[in-house]
């Protein structure tokens, strides 16, 4: 059995086709389907499922891409400490919630760039939801996620629970309204949020339609600085974390409104395949580094 035969198999897994694949490979389409034929004459079994798109494992694929992943990991791992004396290098890629904000991100580069000067950095900043599609199909070696208090990371995944944070509501300043109303009050207003796959569109959709109140979004925008302007602006309402609205440059035109049977928290998870190898270090570089900003900004 072939090493680079085994590697062909699992890229195109994990990019859901050929052509993915070769592009990640930098190989022909050609070269992959006939790398691809090879393992699958070795164990005289078909891995693919030709007639779906993307492509997805027969069981028996599945069962060798589960023993593939972890080979090729520690194969990795093996160059590595040979090549840099085992000091982490390649490529790390990571993603960190939209929610989070982009300074929790930089926080996490500066350490990463610091500590793994040969390591190449490949930071994102998606909804927590892309993010954990991501990661499953191998396109990111952790992220960083929010999720509702009650919901829980996938099973399949390394988790981590970083803490809790609120989630408050923003409005105008110049909005009139009760000093603390209750979700049926403001469900009359519409809504600023991400788009949907946002873990906070979510809870505030939930928390609404439980309740059989009108859930009404003005706009679905990515970006907490064009919202914290919109809702400066009297457009609608917003929900965010304290420390993303204490950054803004619209805080002095918003103001926090506090609700009086609607007081959400978010948890922050680290998440990560159950192999990662040489990137550990890195990983735990990030663990540390999202905490104390997580830690910094709490305490405010």
């Amino acid at each position: 059995m072939n090493l680079i035969d085994l590697e062909a198999f699992v890229s195109v897994v994990d990019h859901g086709s050929i052509v993915g694949a070769s592009v990640a490979l930098h190989l022909t389409q050609s070269a992959v389907t006939r790398r691809i034929q090879s393992l699958e004459d070795v164990l005289n079994v078909s891995l693919l499922n030709r007639q779906t798109r993307p492509l997805q494992p027969t069981p028996a694929g599945k069962e060798t891409y589960e023993f593939a992943k972890p080979v090729l990991s520690s194969v990795k791992d093996l160059k590595t400490a040979i090549m840099d004396n085992g000091e982490p290098s390649g490529d790390f890629r990571f993603g960190m919630s939209r929610i989070l904000g982009d300074v929790g991100l930089s926080g996490a580069i500066a350490c990463l760039r610091t500590d793994f000067p040969k390591i190449q950095l490949r930071a994102y900043v998606q909804n927590s939801e892309i993010l954990l599609e991501r990661l499953g199909n191998g396109s990111l070696d952790a992220t960083v996620i929010v999720l509702p208090e009650d919901a829980a990371p996938p099973a399949s995944m390394v988790a981590e629970n970083l803490g809790s944070q609120p989630i408050v509501i923003l409005a105008a300043k110049s909005k009139r309204m009760s000093p603390s109303p209750t979700l049926e009050e403001l469900s009359q207003y519409a809504w600023l949020l991400n788009p949907q796959g946002c873990s906070i569109y979510k809870t505030v959709e939930s928390a609404l339609l439980q309740r059989r109140l009108p859930f009404i979004t003005a706009l679905e925008a990515e970006g907490s600085d064009l919202q914290c302007s919109l809702i400066a602006k009297d457009l609608g309402l917003g929900i965010t974390m304290p420390h993303v609205f204490h950054a803004s440059n619209y805080r002095r035109d918003l103001k926090i409104v506090k609700v009086k049977d609607f007081t959400p928290h978010m948890k922050i998870w680290l998440l990560h395949p159950s192999h990662i190898g040489r990137l550990a270090p890195a990983v735990a570089c990030l663990r540390e580094a999202v905490k104390s900003y997580l830690q910094r900004r709490g305490s405010r």
